[in-house]
């Protein structure tokens, strides 16, 4: 007997139907740090360029804010038994937004004439592109547990042998090689959004790159790309979801200085925008404040460094101090690499797994681990550099004070004091030997955080070069069956990566949005990676 999970409710369809009243017929104005170059959702590979494609095209499913799973273009959905196989049954008021600039490939009157409905065929077609070799899509692989994604991506096999079929129109079956708890989850990437096969093959090469190649099926549909300038996205009158769009449309403008965003927003030029953490203070009166509990400060070891790419030194260190060496005040500490915020199958992480493991603090064990270290590095000493914020100094004297004390002349190490800007450079391009600094999570699921961190090239930490043993931990979390099972395979991940002193989780910290104050309905997922402009309205 099959189990089956209802994704749309007939009453939440009605309302929204009903809804047409609340329509705001303004614009919301919101800053994007770097502008995509593409707007191919198969090929979306940066945050701004996510967050652009998410309201032009609707998946399977989606992301709430609390982040639970929530309806997309599926109404309702099949899951067998053994959770393999995943039967989808699409909506038949699900729409292609067509417009004129579209004559070439459908026709004269085609914006008037045509309704193109979107189909089963779409998704089949939009996951032939994912795992196709010469698309190249980013974080293909998290995917990898549909039937034979990876011979197809790896071109041992054809596209035509991927197990996303279409049994009908308006059903799409995917088979899985292996159950996966966090699969929902993984589908609500903008890589899964739907491609029109005759649409996309018309663009000749050009799909994505502007308001004649771009054929949307979400909240809003593209209106107009200013290069350089700014991207204006309009209500899409052919879209019905589980809620109605309020909105007239989104400006979304290209600004690379984040530094003036909370001036622009406190001048009505945004209606919200993501917040520096040095510009966090003295948010001016009239602007709200939107926090996500993402980030984990803590010491970073960076795994290439000559002398710290050894492991037994990197556990000396770690295993001669704890977070409370820093006392650092007012902060909540962290329970492990990964934030509070995150989430394993819709549910939150850290109540399914509990704390990661942290390395035991042990003066015996620490010199035991530093006698190896330098044995193994042909070393009496070792020196190094701490980068740090000025706020961190402090803390991170007293670090090296213990360190001294555990191993003497052994260990000389310095601090280096940096501003954010620097820090977070340095953080990306892997250049430093320590760091105290920040990691955010990219993604609200745990699962795909932990990927990412050897994947992003946001976080250079040297996990490019990863054991055999993480990649496996890795893969087990993306294939667990259950949510519980998931989560315990991101615990052992999170606790490898701290055991093996790549990096010791201190305290959690957020980051932050300010919205002006008339302003209400802007979503965000647990862990801001996404942002939903269809409920946002504006008063007065």
């Amino acid at each position: 007997m099959k189990k089956i999970v209802s994704i749309l409710l007939i009453l939440a369809l009605l309302c929204g139907l009903c809804a047409c009243g609340d329509d705001d017929e303004r614009y919301i104005f919101y800053p994007l740090s770097v502008e995509p170059q593409t707007l191919d959702p198969q090929v979306c590979g940066d945050a701004d360029t996510a967050l652009v494609v998410s309201q032009m095209y609707e998946g399977l499913v989606r992301m709430g804010e609390d982040g639970s799973i929530r309806p997309g273009v599926a109404k309702s959905m099949e899951v067998s038994d053994d959770g393999m196989t995943y039967t989808f049954h699409l909506r038949e008021d699900a729409h292609w937004h067509i417009i004129k600039n579209f004559k070439d490939i459908f026709g004269e009157g085609c914006e008037k004439n045509l309704e193109l409905p979107v189909t089963a065929e779409d998704f089949v077609f939009a996951f032939q592109r994912i795992f196709s070799p010469h698309t190249g899509t980013p974080g293909a692989d998290t995917l990898y547990a549909i039937r034979n994604a990876k011979a197809v991506h790896t071109g041992e096999m054809s596209v035509l042998e991927l197990g996303v079929k279409a049994a009908d129109p308006q059903t799409l079956v995917i088979t899985l090689e292996r159950a996966g708890a966090d699969f929902l989850t993984l589908l609500t990437q903008p890589i899964c959004m739907p491609c029109h096969r005759l649409f996309f093959e018309s663009t000749k090469g050009k799909y994505g790159l502007g308001l004649a190649y771009t054929m949307c099926n979400g909240p809003f549909s593209l209106y107009r790309w200013m290069l350089g300038t700014s991207i204006t996205l309009k209500r899409n009158p052919d879209y019905i979801g589980e809620l109605a769009v309020i909105p007239a449309g989104v400006s979304l403008l290209f600004n690379s200085d984040k530094s003036t965003y909370v001036q622009k927003v406190s001048e009505d030029k945004y209606d919200a925008a993501p917040v520096e953490r040095e510009l966090a203070v003295g948010i001016p009166s009239g602007l709200r404040t939107v926090e996500v509990h993402n980030t984990v400060w803590g010491l970073a070891f960076q795994c290439t460094d000559p002398l710290l790419s050894n492991a037994y030194l990197r556990m000396a260190l770690c295993s001669a101090f704890s977070a409370g060496t820093l006392a650092i005040e007012n902060v909540t500490p962290a329970q492990g690499m990964l934030p509070s915020a995150c989430r394993v199958g819709g549910e939150k992480y850290r109540d399914l797994a509990g704390g990661a493991e942290l390395p035991e603090e042990s003066t015996a064990r620490a010199q035991l681990f530093m006698q190896f270290a330098l044995k193994e590095l042909g070393a009496s000493t070792i020196s190094f550099t701490i980068l740090c914020l000025q706020e961190h100094e402090t803390p991170m004297r007293r670090v090296i004070q213990n360190w001294q004390k555990v191993f003497g002349v052994a260990v000389s190490a310095k601090t280096q004091v940096v501003t954010q800007t620097e820090l977070l450079a340095a953080r990306g391009s892997g250049a430093f030997q320590a760091a105290f600094l920040p990691v955010q999570a990219p993604f609200t699921s745990a699962v795909q955080c932990l990927y990412s961190f050897v994947s992003d090239s946001a976080i250079r930490l040297g996990l490019e070069e990863s054991t055999a043993e993480y990649s496996a931990l890795i893969s087990a979390a993306l294939t667990a069956p259950t949510a519980a099972a998931a989560a315990a395979c991101c615990r052992q991940a999170e606790s490898y990566l701290i055991r093996t002193g790549v990096f010791y989780p201190v305290y959690e910290d957020v980051s932050r949005f300010v919205v002006r104050g008339n302003v209400e309905g802007v979503q965000f997922t647990p862990c801001g990676e996404a942002v939903s402009f269809v409920t946002a309205r504006k008063s007065g």
